[in-house]
Parts: C-alpha cells; sequence; structure tokens
C-alpha cells in the first residue's frame, strides 16, 4: 500500500529528481498534485446529517386557519361537514430527515428537490405549501404536472403513493411518507384521510375512512390519467392498517391496471372475508401488478380489531390470504388458453407475483402494527428483505395465539387447510444483531 503522508512523498520527490529527465519530472510532479488534489477533494466531502425531502401531500382534513397549513397541522376533522365539494387539498412541502444512509446530493436528487437541511433544521420537522388556483381543475392540473415532472426525473419514473392507517395525524403521515421518499429517490403522495390520531378514535376513524373514499378514487383516476400520457410512468400504492381499505375498496377502478407496479398492504385492517369478494371480481390471472400482504404475529393491534368486530379475523391476521384467494379466479376471471396446461402455467405465473411476508422479526414493540419501510424498499426493489436479513418459506395461516383464542371464543374458528400455500418469513442471518 502507498505512504501518501507528507514526510514520504518528499522522499520520492528527491528519488525521481536524481534518477529522471528535469521535463519527465516536471510532468509526474504536476500529474502527482492533481491526484493529491483530487483525493483531497472527495476525501472532504461528507454527506449531510439532516436532508430536506420533498413529499407531496393530498387531504380532505379540515384546516383550522390559512397559517397551519404550512406547518402541516391539517386537522382530525372533515374537510366538509355537509356539503362536500370534492376538492381535498393539494400541495407538497418537505420533511427533515435523518441521513441513515449517508446519501451525497447528487444532481439527480437535486433535480427532485432534495437539499441538505439548514442549522435550525430539527429533525421531523415539516414545511407544507398549499396549491392556489381559481379553480379545484386547476390545481389538479398542477399537482398532477408536478408529480409527473418529478417522476421523469427519478431513477425509474415511477410515484409512490401512501395512504396511512388509523391513530394517525397528518403531521406523523408526512413523517413516514417522508422516509418512503428518501429509500425510493422517487416522488411520494401522502394521501391523509381524517384520522383522529387517538386510539379512543376507533369508531370515528372508520366512519371517515368510509366518508374517503370517492376522493381517493378519484386520485386514483387522476394517477391513471396522468399515466395514460406517457407510457414511461408506474405507481407503487402502499398502504397501512385501516388505510388498506382505501385500497381495496378502488379496486373497480384499478383493476390491475399496467401502470401499477406494486401494491403492498402493510398490517391490514380489513376484513379478510370483504377482500376475497375484492379478489374474486377483480383479481386477473393476466395482471401484472406484485401484490404483497406484510402481516407480523406481533401485531395486538389486529387482534384488538377483530374483538370489535365480533371475533371476524382481519386480513392482516390471515397469513395465508393472499395465494389462496387466487384459487377463486378461475371461475370468475378466467385465461383465454387453448390447452388446460396453460391456463395451470397462467395460475403459477400469477402466483409468483402474490407475496405473504411475515415480518415478526422486525416489529418491535408492545402493541407491534408497525410500517417496515426499509423493508417493504428493499422487497419492491430486489425481491430480497436487505442486509442482514433472508426469508424462508413455511406453511402459512398461521396467526398469533390471542386471534385464535377470539376466533374459538366468537364460533369462528375457519377450517384447517389441508395444503396451504406457503409464506415467506423474516429472519436475521446468522451472526447479525439488530
Amino acid at each position: 500500500m502507498i505512504d501518501f503522508s507528507m514526510r514520504n512523498c518528499g522522499i520520492y520527490c528527491r528519488f525521481i529528481q536524481m534518477t529522471l529527465p528535469r521535463s519527465l519530472t516536471v510532468l509526474l510532479a504536476a500529474m502527482a498534485s492533481c491526484l493529491i488534489f483530487a483525493c483531497g477533494a472527495f476525501g472532504t466531502e461528507t454527506p449531510p446529517r439532516l436532508l430536506r425531502v420533498p413529499v407531496y401531500f393530498i387531504t380532505d382534513r379540515n384546516l383550522p386557519s390559512p397559517d397551519s397549513a404550512q406547518k402541516a397541522a391539517f386537522g382530525p376533522h372533515r374537510k366538509y361537514i355537509v356539503d362536500c365539494k370534492h376538492d381535498p387539498y393539494m400541495g407538497s412541502g418537505y420533511c427533515v430527515v435523518q441521513n441513515t444512509d449517508g446519501k451525497l446530493i447528487t444532481d439527480e436528487l437535486k433535480k427532485l428537490g432534495w437539499s441538505a437541511a439548514s442549522e435550525d433544521d430539527q429533525p421531523e420537522s415539516c414545511n407544507l405549501e398549499l396549491i392556489q388556483k381559481e379553480t379545484f381543475g386547476q390545481i389538479q392540473d398542477s399537482f398532477y404536472k408536478s408529480v409527473a415532472a418529478s417522476a421523469l426525473v427519478s431513477k425509474k419514473a415511477e410515484t409512490v403513493l401512501f395512504a396511512h392507517g388509523f391513530n394517525t395525524t397528518f403531521k406523523t403521515g408526512y413523517r413516514t411518507a417522508a422516509r418512503f421518499a428518501y429509500k425510493f429517490e422517487a416522488p411520494v403522495i401522502l394521501y391523509s384521510w381524517p384520522s383522529a390520531g387517538r386510539v379512543r378514535g376507533y369508531s370515528t376513524d372508520e366512519t371517515n375512512n368510509e366518508w374517503s373514499q370517492e376522493h381517493f378514487n378519484e386520485a386514483m383516476e387522476r394517477l391513471e390519467s396522468m399515466c395514460s400520457t406517457d407510457a414511461r410512468l408506474t405507481v407503487r400504492i402502499f398502504a397501512h392498517s385501516m388505510g388498506t381499505r382505501l385500497v381495496v375498496r378502488a379496486t373497480p377502478f384499478l383493476r390491475e391496471r399496467k401502470y401499477i407496479t406494486e401494491a403492498a398492504l402493510v398490517c391490514p385492517d380489513i376484513d379478510a372475508e370483504v377482500v376475497e369478494h375484492y379478489a374474486k371480481r377483480y383479481l386477473s390471472l393476466s395482471g401484472t401488478t406484485a401484490v404483497r400482504l406484510y402481516m407480523s404475529q406481533h401485531d395486538k393491534a389486529l387482534v384488538a380489531s377483530q374483538l370489535i368486530h365480533g371475533g371476524y379475523c382481519r386480513l392482516g391476521e390471515c397469513a395465508d390470504s393472499i395465494k389462496s384467494l387466487i384459487t377463486g379466479t378461475l371461475q370468475t376471471n378466467p385465461v383465454k388458453t387453448e390447452t388446460p396446461e396453460q391456463e395451470g402455467e397462467a395460475l403459477v405465473q400469477a402466483k409468483r407475483r402474490m407475496h405473504t411476508i411475515d415480518f415478526t422479526t422486525l416489529d418491535r414493540g408492545f402493541i407491534g402494527h408497525n410500517i417496515p419501510v426499509d423493508l417493504l424498499y428493499n422487497f419492491s426493489t430486489s425481491g430480497l428483505p436487505g442486509p442482514g436479513l433472508t426469508t424462508i418459506t413455511e406453511r402459512s395461516g398461521e396467526r398469533n395465539r390471542m386471534s385464535r383464542l377470539f376466533s374459538r371464543l366468537s364460533h369462528l374458528d375457519p377450517p384447517k387447510i389441508a395444503h396451504p400455500d406457503n409464506c415467506l418469513r423474516i429472519v436475521k442471518t446468522k451472526g447479525v444483531t439488530m
């Protein structure tokens, strides 16, 4: 290994002067100076500790005052109490995030709106700006035009849509959306419906989530219109907890369009059998969307939801839900094939894009029910769980003990499946502590 200390550099220079012609010595000295300068320049470039990462938003929450929007202080109530005008707030802003991956701000990230945080910025602080035009149509046009422009300068020309879950304030949802933006390096849209942001508001959240459905459907239609104008544009959809209900109920509009590359349901708080109804009608064996269900046996929030809903199992508790739903699609959504063998191959291909992922190992805290953003990113981009982790294939259908107990007490314990599909369980690799 070459020692570039100043003392040794002097020795090397005197040796060169004694053994080489003067002209060649001058040339080599100039080259060495350039090399040392370049090494010093690159060595002094350090990643910022904090970054300002841009995030778009659509919300039908109430706005207590015009100034509160800038501080991401949207309220827990609906924007409309009586007459709904179907014009949710739209805009963009930034959230200050920890630069955990040590990213440098490249020219590509600058085009996306990334920048180093200022000295006054605090971690997780947010700053927003509403789009203000004369008509809502102009607001929509400006919003989706800006999203499309950002997507086209990202690596994969994609947009990420995130719908938060129960017990989530606007600011909390915005911070999570910023984590998605940090990992994917693509424009992220937060869809924030009026969650009360407190555990006691569960019933209110259910009502407001259902009320917000039509606004969410309209956002899906506009995203489809945006992607239809440029075939390069694609969308990934991530939803957590009660937010997954918006995605499932929007399937008549989504219908596995090719521009939707992924639909990920994280700890979905929705009746498992309701999802089966939607799957049988709208899930196509010829579709291309990757569908992933992320569940955890530490998830006590879904157990409580099961109890509230009379013992009926939630989708996030059923480890075999996604792949097992495929079997019912042959009768309702058959694929036009010439031979039974081709039909069987279509079923096999469909199951390959359906994954149930048990992330119990990563679900921290007493309640669980977390959003493993890093894991979602890794599976989305590589199909692997990430450094220090691997997957093992195991029999699915296993729920945690409390969930099984509530099912038996309510006489709703499902029959055992003779040959259940497999799921992927996340485990740590040997020698790795997390």
